[in-house]
């Protein structure tokens, strides 16, 4: 049995980012997550479009997989005899044709044996134009498309997070919007989860104000991993980037100024355990608009004087002393 991570555009970066098209094709839905009991069987299914402009049939595979690192990617199981889940799938073509532009769905079922053990098993079904079931790229990287199965059997299943660590981005100061904020949980359990709350930013009087998604993506995180999940307050996303004007526009729509504490206040699992609450302070200083405040106050000073200046030496002039 061999373990080595895929590294592949649809599933490294994270197990619920909407998956596009590679190698021509499309495949949907992205991410099944089930449960099914012992010495049961569901039936499901996979709808898979040819978006490339000539015929193509791609082979199918099933392989396990558990998580790698903490961004969602995945290391898959490669071994000679199939088992776990991957060995439960039962696909009824091992192959699959399709004219440019056409659409089909592909059934498979999946047999969940009375002995199997309880908690979460995970495997993807992948699809690929090669005969092999494997395409290289010139680095000779596997690119297959793929979709993943997250299946919990129910049983003694053990159900247990902490939180490893709650950090904002910057170290702490940025002179403008988004604050990005990174939360890492470990799965202590034996089974997926996806933590749900939310992330309430506070000003220096304590008075709120912003509440966010703490997890927006839905992240899973999976046994015996830990996994990083982000969250961001922002008045807009739309950041163009640029030289000193630009940012100057910047930190006028995503204004923000003080000290501000963010806290993140989290549940996890089948019976919605509460995670530690984590809090994190930060401060915001748009100096590039302070300069220009600075500057205006200055010049408006200047102004004054010259204006007071000149009132006074009219009025000296109009009573003939000079």
């Amino acid at each position: 049995m061999k373990r080595y991570v895929l590294a592949l555009p649809l599933l490294v970066s994270s197990l619920f980012l909407p998956i596009h098209a590679a190698m021509a094709i499309t495949v949907s839905p992205v991410v099944m997550d089930l449960e099914i009991a012992k010495g049961s069987s569901k039936q499901d299914k996979i709808t898979v479009r040819n978006d490339s402009d000539r015929v193509q049939t791609y082979a199918l595979t099933v392989q396990n997989f558990v998580a790698e690192g903490e961004e969602g990617a995945q290391t898959y199981v490669e071994e000679e005899q199939p088992f776990g889940l991957a060995a439960w799938v039962i696909v009824d073509k091992p192959a699959v044709t399709l004219q440019p532009g056409e659409s089909a769905d592909f059934p498979f079922a999946i047999n969940i044996p009375s002995d199997a053990e309880p908690g979460g098993h995970y495997a993807a079904i992948f699809f690929s134009s090669s005969p092999g079931g494997t395409e290289r790229t010139g680095v000779g990287v596997a690119a297959k498309t793929g979709v993943l199965l997250l299946v919990n059997v129910p049983g003694d299943i053990r159900e247990d997070a902490r939180v490893e660590t709650f950090r904002m981005s910057g170290g702490g100061w940025i002179s403008r919007l988004p604050a990005n904020f990174e939360l890492r949980l470990r799965n202590l359990g034996n089974t997926h989860f996806r933590p749900r709350g939310t992330l309430v930013v506070r000003n220096l009087l304590g008075s709120v104000v912003a509440r966010v998604p703490a997890n927006p993506k839905n992240s899973a995180v999976l046994p015996n991993s830990v996994r990083k999940i982000y969250a961001v307050w922002a008045n807009t996303m739309d950041i163009p980037s640029g030289g000193f004007w630009t940012e100057v526009t910047n930190e006028w729509r995503n204004f923000a100024f003080g000290r501000y504490t963010a806290s993140v206040d989290m549940t996890y699992g089948s019976q919605n355990k509460s995670l530690e609450v984590q809090s994190v302070a930060f401060w915001v200083f748009p100096w590039r608009l302070a300069i220009l405040a600075s500057v205006g106050v200055v010049l408006i000073f200047a102004l004054l004087r010259l204006y007071n200046a000149m009132i006074v030496r009219a009025a000296l002039k109009r009573s003939g002393k000079t």
